[in-house]
């Protein structure tokens, strides 16, 4: 037999939802209609920014089509639940009280059940509001979680990354402000002198009121706000510095305040400690620029206080959290701070020692006693000047500091292998050495004095004719010149010469001296190792002196690269090995020709160093070259292919045109 269809009628249900909301109990929308879709769109489109909540009553078939429709899109502060009216048969099993479907109807609805379905639907939207709330709460905590996790990653990144003791300060305390959206901060560092404890104001940051403040000092004590967390190590946040309580364990000092027209009023104070629990600074940051919960600092920290009304409007209490954050941001600090306080220590230390082997090197050649400091001071200031060049060859060219320290370094090491060099050479300053050239002025002198006697023997006979005589006091005077001549071949030359047409006639005229010792040999004016010697073209070292002196770079090379140079440094070796290569491939030690295969830096130690060679006024084999004559040798070099023209000119212009005072730096 079949079921009769229960009868429902609409207009009494129409009645008691007219009835429950003219009485104003409820704070939902129900809805009653064959046209849903419409209706509760327009219920939405009126709903300003607060949550909808609304009652369905509806038949299964009418809510399967609402949720197709319309319920599956996404639509912010919708709440709603669904009252179905059918005949039980009719109702899908997926429906059965399945949220949102909170009620079944398959009997006509009388005015108690309406008004608990209404009761039932109120219970339910609180609920689901209320964990809306719960989840709106957990959200922006989990969001501010996020955001001091992902600033406490970017912070330790940024300090970690920073070489600069003074960018570090400005970087810690710039963070700071950001993520806690304060408006102005400082940064003291713990200092101590003769056993006197202090606090040193380091850095400070205003961003409403750009202000310039000098370095002081204040007592480590906790009369000031900063010396009472330098002290007891405890971070304060202060909502106001004007209200502290009368018998509050910390006092404000006002005076900054009135100095700047400023008005300080939220605080947060925070120590630095290092690995060891040592309180090494004090970051404190002022005025909080934004709500206390669910804001951003770095949004915050773009807001201007301009007006005394800002400072009370805009200004709020530091976050609670904020404090936990900054305790962090403040340990990374230390760290950070601690780590490049050590790193400079290290690397001042290592450059000491540089100095001090690179000093004792050269003590063993006072002639180039401070060769390699000049060196290293003017390849850093080349350096410096390419920096600064916008055109021509060196206009993409820039040196860092890293580069720049390196340079330095390669500078200071570029003579080291010297070490291995007999000092007796470096102190050479004639062809001969000093008892070689002795030995050489004593044969001479005997030789004249041998040929004097022989000719006053002769003398003393009485048909000695007057030519002969002549003939006599000539090859003295001879010998004499020869004297004076070997003198002059002695001294070295700065440019190229010719000696060797002199020692020629030098040679040929021993033949004619025809002068024997006692042994009955005959007495050479010159013996090999002089004429040797004596045919030096330039400088005062032969040809396998020279090669000794040049083995220097082998040696630097093969010191400077067992040093555990950082990254940063590993070209130092090459540099050092390559200032004496030439572009025409005439250099030593390896002959390499070209740019490509000569750093740039090896260049610039190339040029600096002849130029410190040329006006050098204590090298023993020469003289301090004029000016104009330095410039002549340098493009002389250059123009011949043997140093790099573009430094040349470079040094020229801006280095030596500016020189009134002197060619030395």
């Amino acid at each position: 037999m079949e079921t009769a269809k229960p009868n429902y009628p609409t207009t009494v249900v129409s009645e008691l939802v007219s009835d429950f909301i003219n009485l104003e109990k409820s704070n939902f929308n129900v809805i009653l209609s064959k046209d849903i879709t419409a209706t509760t769109l327009s219920i939405l489109s009126n709903r300003g920014e607060e949550a909808v909540r609304i009652l369905f009553l509806l038949s299964p078939e009418e809510y399967l089509e609402l949720e197709r429709d319309f319920l599956q899109s996404e639509t912010d502060n919708l709440y709603y639940l669904v009252a179905l009216i059918a005949r039980r048969e009719d109702i899908p099993p997926q429906l059965f009280f399945k949220p949102p479907v909170i009620d079944i109807r398959t009997s006509p609805v009388t005015g108690v059940e309406f008004t608990f379905l209404m009761e039932k639907a109120r219970s339910s939207f609180n609920e689901m509001l209320a964990g809306r709330d719960r989840k709106g709460k957990e959200q922006i905590s989990l969001k501010d979680a996020l955001n001091d996790q992902e600033a406490l990653i970017e912070i330790g990144r940024s300090l970690t990354l920073e070489k600069d003791p003074d960018k570090l300060l400005r970087k810690i305390l710039m963070h700071s402000k950001k993520i806690t959206g304060a408006d102005a901060g400082s940064i003291f560092i713990l200092e101590e002198e003769n056993g006197e404890k202090r606090l040193r104001f380091k850095y400070s940051h205003t961003f409403s009121k750009p202000m310039h403040l000098e370095e002081f000092t204040l007592p480590l004590d906790t009369k000031s706000i900063a010396g009472y967390v330098g002290v007891t190590g405890e971070a304060l946040n202060i909502p106001d510095v004007y209200k502290l309580e009368a018998n509050s364990k910390i006092s404000f000092n006002p005076s900054y305040d009135r100095q700047h027209g400023y008005r300080t009023k939220s605080m947060l104070v925070v120590p630095m400690r290092n690995h060891l629990d040592q309180i090494i600074g004090v970051i404190q940051l002022i005025n909080s620029k934004e709500p206390v919960e669910g804001s951003e600092g770095n949004e915050a920290f773009e807001v201007k206080l301009e007006k005394p009304e800002d400072f009370e409007k805009k200004v709020k209490p530091f976050a609670h959290r904020y404090r936990n954050l900054m305790e962090a941001v403040a340990a990374q600090a230390a760290i950070a701070l601690e780590n490049n306080r050590m790193l400079l220590q290290i690397e001042h230390q290592f450059e000491e020692f540089v100095k001090a082997s690179v000093t004792a090197i050269e003590s063993r050649d006072p002639a180039t006693s401070g060769h390699s400091f000049r060196v290293a001071d003017l390849c850093v200031k080349i350096a410096n000047i390419i920096n600064k060049t916008t055109e021509g060859p060196f206009a993409d060219v820039t040196f860092s500091d890293t580069q720049l320290k390196e340079l330095e370094f390669a500078g200071l090491l570029h003579d080291f292998g010297k070490v291995y060099i007999d000092p007796s050479i470096f102190l050479k300053s004639k062809k001969l050495f000093p008892k070689d050239f002795e030995y050489l002025m004593m044969r001479l002198n005997f030789l004249f004095r041998t040929l004097e006697l022989k000719y006053c023997q002769e003398y003393s006979k009485p048909n000695l004719s007057s030519e002969a005589r002549k003939e006599k006091e000539r090859k003295l005077e001879k010998l004499r010149q020869i004297m004076r001549s070997v003198s002059d071949l002695n001294e070295p030359t700065v440019q190229i010469g010719d000696p060797e047409t002199r020692i020629r006639e030098i040679l040929e005229t021993q033949r004619e001296l025809q002068c024997y010792d006692l042994e009955g040999k005959i007495i050479p004016v010159l013996d090999d190792n002089e004429v040797f010697n004596l045919k030096i073209k330039k400088g005062s070292l032969n040809e396998k002196e020279r090669k000794i002196i040049e083995s220097h770079v082998e040696h630097t090379y093969v010191f400077v690269s067992k040093i555990p140079w950082p990254d940063e440094y590993k070209k130092i070796p090459e540099i050092a090995l390559k200032h004496h290569e030439k572009l025409d491939g005439t250099g030593y030690p390896h002959g390499v020709k070209g740019k490509e295969q000569i750093p740039l830096e090896s260049r610039i130690m190339a040029v600096a160093d002849i130029y410190d060679a040329l006006t050098a006024s204590d090298r023993p084999y020469k003289k301090c070259v004029p000016m104009d004559k330095i410039i002549t040798i340098l493009r002389e070099e250059a123009n011949s292919g043997k140093v790099d023209p573009d430094v040349v000119e470079l040094f020229i212009k801006e280095i030596l045109s500016t020189e009134s005072a002197g060619p030395k730096f």
